[in-house]
């Protein structure tokens, strides 16, 4: 009898329960979550984040991690942060596929929302992610990296450097000539105009000041479009000059 009792202690001792002091509760992350959501309804989003923060913190796993920042993408659209919500959303997504919106949204939060979520699953069909309930240090570990693009022959970059070199000159040239262009035949016309103006004035004061208008615009038209020759023939020239020769990008070192 005695035998027994001592064992029994013995058992009760070296058990988890009674020989080692009770395991202090850890940080409250649900309350964290509460306060934090709390808070975005009184329309205090700042403190709101500030919750969040405390929250992801003291997260346990990527499905807690996933709440947080989901919630964090809300309040970040309401205060018009869109890119970052939509990040957020990425990240809450990606830990946690089938999560839903834990409150009311406007129509255009829930668009982004699924639509973030239709992007994270055709990327997670490609590379899937751990489990959701896995530890932080597993869910945060970086995809695969992707090699990088193989490098075209030398040929190759030197056909493409040929074809994208464009000769700006004689492109700058023609483009000036055709707006010198217009703006002599616009002076033309306002010369011609003013020239039958003046055939149909009664007063001599008025066909003058009609008549030296005219010459005015006309002098400028013959500039203008002296002008517009000389670029569009510049144009050409210059286009005929480089239009063979290779650009130093083009170049292949052997």
């Amino acid at each position: 009898m005695d035998l027994r009792i001592v064992l029994g202690v013995a058992l009760m001792l070296v058990s988890p329960a009674w020989g080692q002091p009770a395991a202090s509760p850890g940080p409250d992350f649900q309350a964290r979550m509460s306060a934090a959501s709390q808070a975005y309804e009184d329309l205090d989003y700042e403190h709101s984040l500030e919750q969040l923060d405390a929250a992801k913190a003291v997260a346990r796993d990527g499905g807690e991690r996933g709440r947080v920042v989901i919630l964090r993408g809300i309040v970040l659209a309401d205060l018009g942060r869109r890119k970052e919500s939509l990040a957020a959303f990425k990240e809450g997504l990606s830990l946690l596929p089938d999560a839903s919106l834990p409150v009311k949204v406007s129509p255009k939060v829930s668009r982004d929302f699924e639509e973030v979520r239709r992007n994270v699953q055709r990327e997670l069909a490609r590379n899937p992610r751990p489990p959701p309930d896995a530890p932080l240090a597993m869910t945060d570990a970086p995809l695969e990296p992707t090699p990088p693009p193989a490098l075209a022959p030398p040929a190759a970059q030197a056909e493409v450097g040929r074809s994208r070199s464009l000769p700006v000159l004689p492109l700058a040239l023609l483009g000036g000539g055709v707006v010198l262009g217009g703006l002599g035949g616009y002076f033309g016309l306002q010369s011609r105009g003013n020239v039958n103006s003046a055939r149909d004035d009664a007063f001599y004061s008025d066909r003058t000041a009609h008549l030296d208008s005219a010459r005015g615009q006309a002098l400028a038209a013959n500039v203008l479009l002296g002008a517009a020759v000389t670029a569009a023939t510049g144009a050409a020239i210059t286009w005929l000059l480089t239009g063979d020769s290779p650009s130093p990008r083009t170049e292949v070192s052997p």
